[in-house]
């Protein structure tokens, strides 16, 4: 409600009553009838400070996964965070008539305030999406990667920065060398990151939080030692929840490898990165009997206890197989386009074109009853907690 600022009083003295004090009563009553009756709004919550809100949103979240587990899975697409051009999601609907419950965002460029998606550009369209999304009313889930740019040899940086081998983490005697120059960069890289989840927080945002992604891959440089990256891991998780209090991550791992698994008291959700290998022209059609199926037993064995999500994907999963095979993915999230024309078959359009995905099968899996799309989610930011 707005502050209204009263007229100045009259110089003279009246004997009776001015108009609002005599309605005062009734004014009130019809005030707390109103304030009773309204409908909640994303995020919303009285008397609460943003980090507050943020927390107890987390825990609505979680609990929602949760209980959906097992009965249906979450659609997800993944944004073009190195483009300002193309609208993943549009595609989306444009496709299937249907918005995808999840979004995700990468920090890859944070550094770099003027390219597509850096600065806080990315932090920006997350607060939207969960605040206001597409469908009136409803918080979209926000999902956050980080393709990790670093100088790939020594500690200058410049624009040859990048995700790939090259750059190691500074690791001594079974730790993390502090006194190391690369370790001034990874923590002030880190301090860019949490400023931009405390924007999250403070505006009640939740979010799934994935760094240090497919690390027994290899294929980027904190996948070189896994000592290294398990020790990263630890301090990383320390540092943002216990040193800058982001009580509003829900942490995400996801790797091929279970020796790459961290301390199970900092993941609250295990994934795998499903590519097809073997897909090399248009029109074939992965094997999702198989596919869906073997990667969630392993990825079983390796989090019993937790929740289980195919954090990226190319080709999505068809929903009957998942069915059929009982294999209770949490959600999928499909990665994005090139920066080619909507409706174009590449092997880099994961999306739009039929190369990864054709369009009946998009239409399939997002009008499918066991996927759960942007206006079947319920209102995350007023779900029950008891």
């Amino acid at each position: 409600m707005k502050n209204v600022r009263w007229k100045s009083a009259p110089r003279y003295v009246s004997r009776r009553a001015p108009r609002w004090r005599r309605l005062a009563p009734f004014l009130l009553v019809a005030g707390l009838f109103l304030a009773g009756c309204r409908t909640p709004v994303a995020g919303d919550a009285d008397g609460e400070t943003g980090r507050e809100t943020a927390a107890r949103n987390r825990e609505r979240l979680l609990k929602y996964l949760k209980a959906e587990e097992g009965k249906r899975i979450l659609s997800g697409q993944m944004d073009t965070a190195w483009s300002d051009s193309i609208d993943m999601v549009a595609r989306v609907y444009k496709d299937t008539g249907k918005y995808p419950a999840l979004k995700g965002f990468d920090f890859i460029n944070i550094r770099n305030p003027n390219w597509g998606g850096g600065g806080s550009k990315q932090t920006r369209e997350a607060i939207a999406w969960w605040k206001n999304a597409p469908i009136r009313g409803k918080n979209g889930v926000v999902t956050f990667c980080w393709h990790w740019r670093m100088p790939k040899n020594g500690v200058v940086r410049g624009n040859g920065d990048t995700y790939e081998p090259g750059f190691a983490i500074p690791f001594k005697d079974g730790r993390l060398d502090r006194e190391d120059p690369k370790f001034s960069l990874i923590q002030e890289d880190l301090d860019l990151v949490a400023a931009e989840f405390a924007a999250l927080r403070d505006a009640g945002v939740p979010l799934l939080w994935r760094p240090l992604h497919e690390a027994s891959g290899g294929w980027f440089w904190w996948g070189a030692n896994r000592d290294a990256y398990l020790a990263l891991w630890a301090y990383m998780y320390d540092y943002f929840t216990n040193d800058k209090g982001l009580d509003n991550l829900i942490w995400v791992w996801n790797g091929q490898k279970g020796d790459w698994y961290p301390d199970s008291d900092t993941v609250d959700v295990a994934g795998y990165d499903a590519y097809d290998d073997n897909r090399n022209k248009a029109g074939y059609i992965p094997n999702y009997n198989e596919a869906w199926r073997t990667r969630y037993i392993v990825v079983k064995a390796w989090a019993p206890d937790k929740i289980l999500a195919l954090t990226e994907n190319g080709a999505m999963p068809d929903p009957d197989a998942l069915i059929f095979n009982n294999a209770k993915w949490s959600y999928f999230m499909t990665w994005n386009d090139h920066g080619v024309a909507s409706g174009v078959s590449h092997k880099d359009n994961y999306w739009t074109g039929e190369w990864h995905n054709s369009d009946a099968h998009k239409k399939h899996v997002y009008n499918h009853a066991f996927v759960i799309t942007l206006d079947e989610l319920p209102v995350l930011s007023t779900y029950r907690l008891e």
